[in-house]
């Protein structure tokens, strides 16, 4: 197909065979064997090297050069896509999360794209941005926690949000001996008349919602308190420890995930599973200007894993 689409340019055998370095006796071979193929003549020869279209050449090279150049473009899409997967991609995730689930993840892609160098960290600290999380500058793409079971949450300009990996069901971290540390789960509508600390009250108020609910589902107010955890902690890079010193030094009880304590040890605190609160999922999130096929592929791959935390 090539040699008759560049006979059909030069309409001359000897600069078809420089273009495509190989001899004229094999451009002649690959244009009968096309012919063969068609049932009819492509070419007539006007001169020793020179040819013409025939009517039906003419017509044949229309539809071949539209059909060629989708080709090549597919082809030149798929290399850069592959060269693009060759490079090093730096992923980042919540330990709480888990890190079986995530190595399981980072493994599986590193075995579908082996020419992809790939950097895994726990991210210990995390900002808090006003608008939510907000990946760090040398983080390609990290996997987080998102309130409401679907990501909606994070959502804002300048992110993208991938799909839902992972939903685990809500809790409250309480002292032991607290009331509520009685129960082996609660309602929404039993944390009314306690101190709720949220872990930023400079977030979106949709995030703030998701995350904390202003109202219980009959409509009793929750007392989220004015002061959150970053003006507790003085600092706005917040590790899970602040969370769990803030409810240690009394300041409020903190509505989390109620795996919190499946990876670690705090003693003298409790979560207590909210059996009627949205879950939390695990979602990727990266920069929208990111348009690196390695965060896409990395995604594809997380989305087709089935996820397990593990222990």
């Amino acid at each position: 197909m090539e040699a008759f689409l560049v006979l059909a340019d030069e309409l001359n055998l000897d600069r078809t065979a420089e273009r495509l370095r190989v001899t004229q006796g094999r451009i002649g071979q690959l244009i009968r064997s096309l012919e063969r193929q068609i049932g009819a003549a492509l070419v007539e020869h006007t001169g020793q090297d020179d040819v013409v279209l025939t009517d039906l050449g003419t017509r044949f090279h229309e539809g071949a050069r539209r059909g060629f150049d989708v080709l090549s473009a597919a082809m030149a899409d798929c290399q850069a896509a592959a060269r693009d997967t060759q490079v090093r991609l730096s992923i980042g995730y919540m330990p709480s999360i888990g890190a079986q689930g995530v190595t399981r993840i980072v493994s599986a892609f590193e075995h579908r794209h082996p020419g992809c160098v790939v950097h895994l960290r726990a991210m210990v600290n995390f900002d808090v941005g006003a608008s939510g999380y907000v990946p760090p500058a040398d983080t390609d793409v990290e996997l987080i926690w998102s309130p409401g079971g679907d990501g909606k949450a994070l959502d804002a300009p300048g992110r993208t949000i991938g799909p839902v990996l992972h939903r685990v069901g809500r809790g409250v971290i309480v002292p032991s001996g607290h009331p509520l540390a009685e129960f082996e789960s609660i309602s929404v509508e039993q944390l009314s008349g306690y101190a709720l600390l949220n872990p930023s009250n400079s977030w979106r108020p949709e995030l703030v919602e998701a995350w904390t609910p202003s109202v219980t589902p009959s409509g009793a107010p929750l007392n989220r308190l004015a002061t959150d955890i970053p003006e507790l902690a003085g600092r706005r890079e917040l590790t899970l420890d602040d969370f769990l010193t803030a409810v240690a030094r009394g300041h409020g009880l903190h509505v989390t995930i109620e795996t919190v304590f499946d990876r670690m040890v705090f003693p003298g605190l409790e979560v207590v599973p909210i059996h009627d609160m949205p879950p939390m999922a695990v979602v990727p999130i990266w920069r929208s200007s990111s348009r690196n096929t390695a965060i896409r592929a990395f995604v594809d791959t997380a989305r087709d894993i089935s996820f397990d935390p593990g222990p």
